[in-house]
């Protein structure tokens, strides 16, 4: 690969602003499109033309580790997305060697809803690593969060049926994603169809052994990579990892769309993480009064929320079916163009049709549902047992409004920079231990002295 026709550093502007990013010269001192203050360009291959049929038109959006860009393959007339690794990482192997991963990770991946790659290489001129991708035309599920303030079940169910069966997938190929957020759900349009679902950015995924791929531990004693509002509590205490870690991020993703907020977001990182390990989220109904959510769903939410792993869905294929029998509750007879089969879905997730009692929901809004072939029992949810004093502070319905955008986005992109925790020792307890000794210690010294 190599880079021609590179533009000077000093000689090109870009506008800040993530949406738009277009170059402009070192004269322009605004954004003609946004009136945005245009900063100087760094690490910019805009107007490069790359491995003679790659050409570079504008940046798309850049991250602590990488920067992606929208380039025209001359040969094929095709619009593509290449990611590039940053030039002040190429000498760090392991930068390198993770970069590498994504690409064999997302390769190993042909799925309707997985971001495609067709190729990999490394630029002779600068040797940075690059990933060439599809090239979406769309919305992050992020974005539709923040525009509505959440997303209404029947729109969330439709979008949550297919991420799962592209996990499923990615998990039957032995790849766990690690970094499922919003930000990483594009919803695309294709052949007229909208919100057709995108699962995107293997940055931090990791091969399991049924992957084939021999496992590279590219994670030192101390580092933990994730994003603090979706980890789960073994990924936040640095413990090994398996496809229950990804259903649990699934569920706070779901949880976030369906309320428009977290279901566990402290003041800090390492507040948040010590919620995902120790708090329980709040229901439905104490966090959005004035959202009405059905209970099958809400129950499919907390059962993948569960703390333990061996309490939540074991594979996304059985979160699927969960979901599926709510898109029969709510009357979605299409999903993505496939007839839900509720017998299929009933037989996967093996149990028998038994009535709610009241009181036994989070959301306290019992119906009978004896006579139905569907229940939120069903899904093996004791919500009773797991939320009995909800947290108010969580409930909050203004909690993005108040502060929390920049809380959310702060700790959404925490994973550009490794989460240094001391890595095999269960962190939450070992502060408490540690304040227990200290206060044991006060106190004789006190009665001594």
């Amino acid at each position: 690969m190599t880079a021609v026709n590179r533009p000077s550093s000093e000689k090109k502007k870009r506008c800040p602003n993530p949406k738009c990013g277009r170059i402009y010269e070192a004269s322009d001192m605004v954004c003609r499109e946004d009136g945005m203050i245009l900063a100087p360009v760094v690490d910019s291959l805009v107007g490069s033309i790359l491995d003679s049929k790659y050409e570079i038109l504008s940046e798309i959006g850049r991250g602590g580790m990488s920067i992606v860009y929208k380039a025209h393959h001359q040969h094929m007339d095709r619009i593509v997305a290449i990611k590039v690794l940053q030039s002040q990482l190429v000498s760090d192997q392991t930068s390198t060697k993770r970069f590498r991963q994504e690409a064999q990770a997302a390769s190993l991946l042909k799925h309707a809803n997985v971001i495609g790659v067709h190729d990999y290489g490394i630029a002779e001129s600068t040797k940075q690593p690059y990933i060439v991708m599809d090239h979406l035309v769309g919305e992050s599920l992020s974005d539709v969060i923040k525009r509505g303030n959440h997303v209404d079940e029947q729109k969330a169910v439709k979008i949550f049926l297919q991420a799962c069966d592209a996990l499923e997938h990615a998990h039957k190929k032995g790849v766990l994603h690690r970094d499922l957020k919003a930000s990483n759900i594009m919803l695309v349009e294709e052949e007229g169809k909208k919100d057709i679902v995108k699962v995107v950015d293997f940055g931090i995924a990791k091969f399991m052994p049924s992957s084939g791929k021999q496992p590279q531990n590219l994670t030192q004693t101390g580092e933990i990579f994730g994003s603090p509002i979706y980890m789960s509590p073994e990924q936040c205490l640095g413990e090994t990892l398996d496809v229950r870690s990804d259903i649990y991020s699934m569920g706070v993703l779901m949880y976030e769309a369906l309320s428009g907020m977290p279901p566990l977001m402290g003041d800090t990182i390492i507040d948040t993480m010590k919620m995902h390990v120790e708090k329980k989220p709040a229901s439905f109904s104490q966090a959005r009064p004035d959202l009405k959510i059905s209970k099958d769903l809400e129950a499919a939410v907390f059962k993948a929320l569960e703390k333990q792993p061996a309490a939540r869905f074991q594979s996304m294929q059985e979160f699927y079916s969960a979901l599926e029998v709510v898109a029969y509750t709510l009357g979605i007879g299409d999903i993505d163009g496939r007839q839900s089969n509720m017998a299929d879905s009933l037989a996967r997730l093996g149990k028998v049709s038994v009535s709610v009692p009241a009181g036994d929901y989070p959301g306290n809004r019992p119906t009978a549902v004896a006579d139905k072939p569907y229940s939120a029992s069903r899904f093996g949810t004791k919500t009773a047992d797991r939320i009995d004093n909800p947290p108010a502070q969580d409930a909050s319905v203004d909690h993005r409004q108040n502060g929390g955008n920049q809380k959310v986005l702060d700790q959404e992109q925490a994973e550009d920079d490794q989460i240094d925790l001391p890595k095999d020792k269960r962190v939450i307890a070992a502060i408490g231990l540690f304040l227990l000794v200290l206060f044991i210690a006060l106190g004789w010294f006190a009665i001594h002295h």
